[in-house]
């Protein structure tokens, strides 16, 4: 471990650009295109390269807005070689099929057929398919395409159409339905006691027309309280800035002011004491050898690891584990099943982790 974090998952947000303005994104956060950037990011990657992350994701901002962005997957495979998972928001595919080589996941955001995905994302999701449909006919090596699908109110009854429409682009696409955040908005299918019902039935109809889809609606509903709630996989995923800046959400409270100039600000909203409180606590119990799980940030990100710790079934896991096929030794396994044993889930199968991993 490194400062108390296994960083076997990286999310490297790799700018903080976009060509859109989506309305699931904090807009004082992103900036336009079109506005200036002096980042060395063959710098920050040396950085993160010292954590050698067996998972690579690249997330913005859009990442295809950056020029560099072949020669820096290109590098970052002859260095560790990751498993390198970008996000990118159907604007373009195709510009970023350069860097196609050194992409093993491609994951395009889509919302819906067409008005649904405008409405949210600004951008017809008709086109989206008909870009990727292109793309797949066009581009001589694709990697693994993967559509993320945020299920909202606005869009839960849209999505077996959307589906089918999917399906016919290519029956190898894989579909993943996410959970909007925060999971109590007025926007959440799950806030309402039925509403988990309601979507597993609806989540059965689309499985008929396109049998390559997911979701890990599990992995959220497994907290009875989303206010506090007890986050495993923060003791094994990190973030980076464009600038290569570590933040990790649990192992460290010193990276997290230092990642943010708006740290402090957001301590003053509403919730951020209570917060501040429990990173504090949590930095405390680090100091004296305990370790503390505990977040008020319920979020979606690598939730699905949380559920194989606690040695809970979800359907995405064969699809998330397999990144990590080849990168993981008999040492890491080893320390994994230490540290879930003595921290999390006494009865870890360590060996089932590991044929799920291998595909055995």
């Amino acid at each position: 471990m490194i400062n108390n974090n296994f960083c076997w998952i990286a999310t490297w947000k790799v700018t903080d650009r976009c060509n859109l303005h989506c309305a699931y994104c904090d807009p004082s956060i992103m900036k336009r295109a079109n506005e200036p950037e002096t980042i060395n990011r063959f710098e920050a990657l040396d950085r993160i390269a010292a954590y050698k992350p067996r998972i690579l994701n690249i997330s913005g901002g859009e990442p295809s807005l950056l020029k560099e962005l072949p020669g820096l997957l290109s590098r970052a495979k002859a260095v560790w070689n990751p498993y390198i998972r970008v996000v990118h928001n159907g604007t373009g595919p195709q510009k970023l099929a350069e860097a196609f080589p050194y992409i093993d996941r491609l994951v395009i955001s889509v919302d819906g057929p067409g008005e649904v995905n405008a409405a949210t994302r600004g951008l017809g999701g008709d086109a989206v398919l008909d870009r990727i449909a292109a793309l797949i006919n066009s581009a001589e090596r694709c990697p693994e395409l993967m559509i993320n699908t945020v299920v909202t109110e606005k869009n839960i009854d849209t999505l077996k159409r959307f589906a089918a429409q999917l399906a016919a682009v290519s029956p190898r696409i894989g579909l993943g339905l996410a959970p909007v955040m925060p999971p109590e908005s007025e926007l959440s299918v799950v806030r309402e006691r039925d509403g988990y019902r309601r979507f597993l039935d609806v989540f059965a109809e689309i499985k008929s027309v396109h049998s390559a889809v997911t979701h890990d609606f599990d992995c959220l509903l497994r907290h009875k309280n989303f206010r506090k709630i007890q986050c495993y996989n923060q003791y094994f995923s990190v973030h980076f800035s464009p600038r290569g800046e570590l933040f990790t959400c649990g192992a460290s409270l010193g990276s997290q002011l230092r990642r943010t100039d708006r740290a402090y600000g957001k301590i003053l909203k509403k919730g951020g004491l209570k917060k501040a409180f429990t990173m504090l606590a949590r930095a405390v119990n680090g100091r004296m050898g305990r370790v503390d799980f505990t977040c008020r940030n319920i979020c979606g990100c690598e939730s699905w690891f949380d559920m194989l710790l606690l040695g809970l079934d979800t359907e995405y896991a064969p699809i998330a584990l397999r990144a990590f096929k080849g990168r993981l030794t008999d040492e890491d396994y080893t320390e994994l099943d230490t540290f879930v044993k003595k921290h999390i889930n006494a009865n870890f199968d360590a060996a089932k982790f590991k044929r799920i991993v291998e595909g055995l």
